[in-house]
């Protein structure tokens, strides 16, 4: 190491993607299109390379022990920049003019603990590049101030030798927030034509770079120098009409708002003075007065802003942010610089913001997210409606209270692989995604939350009354932790990523507890993960289900007596465990032993015994059904009959003196008798056993402030009438408004048919009658088909004609 150290200049070199390599070059000229480098690596060896300069942002040479230090009359020669590096990494320096052209510049540094005895940055790396600006020049050509404003401040500065800014301030021309933008503002870039043409993607950083090289040359052999944007057109690179422009965009960067309010038409010379005369009364900038005066609108400020600092703009009520985007950043940062962040990659971030920030603000950003930071304008209404949601919404920074699942069978010495992983998924910002995604889910009352890897991206949608809703989407390398984090606090094991798993984890915010049921299945492109939003709030009373007042009532005697089964069935998502609960709920303060076997218990009844089943060691229902009749049970209630043994146990329960409550799949009350059967159950068993079945589903009810009535001529109306249905007056159908945030739709409700089981109904199915023939004797004693009540709730306006056309198929 020590020849290297003797025969090599010691560098660090900071390269386009942000890596910095610590070495040796063999040789440096400016004019190399590759340079033998050799690299000390982290074990200290020595590995030998070649870098293209294009991966280079900078060269910084490190202090030896025989430098000299630059004598100040040298420096006093030398012109003072500020240097921002694409990689958003700041530097003052002092440069030569001579040194500013072919493809980069060497540059000392200005302060005397700069990290260099001097550095060379390439033209391609620097973002900005400037030289400082005085703070009264900006803030006249802000319109804070006046001109004059300036001058008496000069002039007290020279006697007092107090900085300009706190004179403008004890004199009340100035506050604070106006001072923090100028001096924001006092490191604003003004680009050079080359970076403006290479902005626009009318040349490359190549073809700039050679017409700075022939423009050196040509200064050199003592001729004229040749304008660069002449060099250009010679060589056909931009045409004379491409230089105009630049030279505009060039020129309009330096006018103020109002000059440039001017050249658009906007307003007049009169309005300008108007507003400068407003400004010294009201403190407030020239545009908030125009706007506030209604001189011009808010679209044409923003387009007026957009112009002179060359940004783009963006309608952000359109614009599906990117929930990741928030996260990263943090509440203090969004509070402090006014921005809504609306996207974020793997490289960049993109914030939407009303005001130009300046170069502090960016670098604040950029250094928090280690990002580049791409700026959109909005409108400041929009700014301010989405900052005060965002906000409110306090998902920024607050970590939801999860409490991890005591799993009894998983081995606590077990050896634990994936350290990697484990330390990935708990950083901040993946949990606060992770808390954010769960929270937007119970804020919209989701049933399911769907977290779906696809080949690009990862798809965020969630369940809201029976339909799946895509919301956004996130980067797809965040998948790993997303699904590391939920797997962790799932009580999963995070190790095993090629076979579907099971958990549940619970959340408690605030006095309200949840449960989420975890389902992981591997995909093509990852694990998908699905989170069913179960509710840990007492379950609700029966009156609120939605039944028929006969209904009701029968159904409030058929849970007092003494034994029996009552069936509630549907598919998935039908609300069968509200109604068991509803009905339990009714008797609880009955003199009576209830027992639950649930899985997951779902909803707390007072006064029961609720056990949980335990797949993995052997807890199933079957089990614990057949120890809970040893356990002097009046009520039992099964989450599922999900096979024959359970099936067995339950209708022997039941004419044994047990009063038994269960849920089965099935789509209608009659087709309830064949599930049965199938389980193996025989009719002679069914019949007494039997006291009632609920069938059930859950329909999406229409919003009554928009709902519209549809034309009788609407195919709905012909349909109804082929099937031999009353035809009703009226039908209606969704349309969307504020109150239902468009969606034409405020909640579910419940479409059922309810079959009391009396004498005739239990002799047929003791005779083995089904289908068809079991439906006309259930509907001649009472039954009320799904077909009937659907369309009530259709002709009442209580659900669109679609919906309901939908529920008879």
């Amino acid at each position: 190491m020590s020849t290297l150290n003797s025969r090599y200049q010691a560098v660090i070199i900071n390269l386009m993607d942000g890596k910095h390599l610590d070495g040796y070059l063999l040789g440096f000229s400016p004019i190399m299109n590759k340079l033998h480098f050799i690299e000390i690596n982290a074990s200290g060896e020595e590995v030998p390379s070649k870098l293209n300069v294009k991966q280079i942002v900078y060269i910084g040479m490190k202090h030896s022990p025989d430098a000299t230090v630059e004598h100040p009359s040298k420096l006093q020669h030398m012109d003072e920049l500020k240097i921002v590096t694409v990689n958003s990494e700041p530097f003052r320096v002092l440069v030569q003019p001579a040194m500013s052209h072919a493809p980069g510049f060497f540059a000392i540094g200005k302060d005397d603990d700069f990290p260099f005895e001097r550095i060379f940055f390439y033209h391609h790396g620097i973002r900005l590049q400037e030289k400082p600006e005085r703070l009264g020049d900006i803030l006249v050509d802000q319109e804070i101030i006046s001109a004059e404003d300036i001058e008496q401040a000069i002039e007290q500065q020279m006697q007092s030798m107090v900085p300009i800014g706190n004179i403008l301030k004890e004199q009340g021309k100035l506050k604070d927030t106006d001072l923090d933008l100028a001096l924001a503002m006092q490191q604003t870039h003004e680009m050079k034509l080359g970076d403006l043409l290479v902005d626009q993607a009318l040349v490359t950083n190549e073809d700039i770079e050679q017409a700075l090289v022939e423009q050196a040359e040509t200064k050199k052999g003592g001729e004229e120098e040749k304008p660069l944007g002449h060099i250009l057109m010679s060589k056909g690179k931009v045409k004379d009409s491409d230089i105009n422009s630049a030279l505009q965009v060039q020129n309009r960067r330096k006018m103020r708002l109002g000059e440039l309010l001017i050249e658009a038409g906007l307003i007049d010379d009169n309005d300008l003075q108007y507003a400068l005369e407003e400004q010294k009364v009201r403190g407030q900038r020239i545009g908030e007065i125009l706007l506030s005066s209604e001189v011009i609108t808010e679209d044409q400020l923003l387009s007026a802003l957009a112009k002179k600092f060359r940004l783009p703009t963006l309608d952000l009520d359109e614009y599906e942010i990117n929930p990741m985007a928030s996260v990263e950043i943090g509440r203090e940062i969004i509070e402090r610089y006014q921005i809504v962040p609306i996207d974020s990659d793997r490289h960049s971030l993109t914030i939407a913001l009303s005001d130009p920030m300046g170069l502090e603000a960016y670098d604040g950003i950029s250094f928090k997210t280690g990002k580049k930071v791409h700026e959109v304008l909005v409108k400041t209404t929009q700014l301010k409606s989405h900052l005060e949601k965002l906000l409110q919404e306090e998902i920024i920074e607050e970590d939801l209270s999860c409490e991890f699942l005591q799993k009894e069978d998983m081995e606590e010495d077990e050896p634990f692989n994936e350290l990697e992983m484990t330390q990935s998924a708990e950083d901040k910002p993946i949990v606060r995604l992770v808390n954010r995604l769960i929270r937007n889910g119970l804020r919209k009352k989701a049933s399911d939350i769907h977290i779906l890897p696809q080949a690009k991206k990862i798809t965020l949608a969630y369940r809201q009354n029976g339909e799946l809703i895509a919301e956004s989407a996130l980067d797809k390398s965040l998948h790993r932790q997303i699904s590391a984090r939920i797997k962790i606090l799932s009580g999963m094991d995070i190790s095993e990523q090629r076979l579907p798993q099971d958990g549940r984890l619970i959340l408690r915010e605030g006095k309200h507890t949840y449960e989420f049921r975890v389902s992981c299945i591997p995909n093509t492109f990852g694990e998908s993960l699905v989170l069913r939003v179960l509710s840990k709030e007492a379950a609700v009373d029966l009156d609120t289900l939605g039944l028929r007042e006969d209904d009701m009532k029968q159904l409030s005697v058929m849970a007092r007596k003494p034994f029996g089964l009552i069936l509630v069935t549907g598919p998935t998502g039908s609300g069968k465990s509200t109604t068991l609960f509803a009905v339990l709920n009714s008797i609880a303060h009955l003199p009576a032993h209830i027992l639950t076997i649930e899985d997951p218990v779902e909803s707390e009844i007072p006064g029961a015994n609720q056990i949980q089943v335990h797949q993995k060691i052997g807890m199933t229902f079957a089990r614990i059904l057949r120890n809970v009749l040893r356990h002097d049970p009046d009520i039992i209630m099964i989450g599922e009959m999900r096979d024959s043994e359970t099936a067995e146990i339950g209708i022997e329960a039941a004419l044994t003196g047990h009063l038994m409550l269960s849920t089965l799949h099935t789509n209608s009350a009659v087709d309830t008798i064949i599930r049965l059967n199938d389980l193996g159950i025989p009719n002679y068993l069914i019949a007494p056993a039997l006291l009632g079945i609920i069938s059930q589903n859950l329909l999406k009810k229409l919003c009554p402030d928009c709902r519209r009535e549809i034309d009788q001529s609407d195919p709905s109306f012909t349909m109804i009438r082929d099937l031999g249905l009353e035809v009703p007056e009226h039908l209606y159908e969704k349309v969307g408004c504020d109150k239902c945030n468009d969606s034409g739709y405020v909640g579910r409700l419940m479409l059922y048919e309810f079959l009391v089981v009396n004498d005739k109904i239990r002799e047929a199915i003791h005779e083995g009658k089904t289908g068809g023939e079991l439906q006309k004797i259930a509907v001649a004693n009472g039954l009320q088909p799904k077909s009937l009540h659907a369309l009530k709730m259709a002709a009442d306006g209580d659900i669109d004609h679609h919906d309901f056309i939908y529920s008879l198929v």
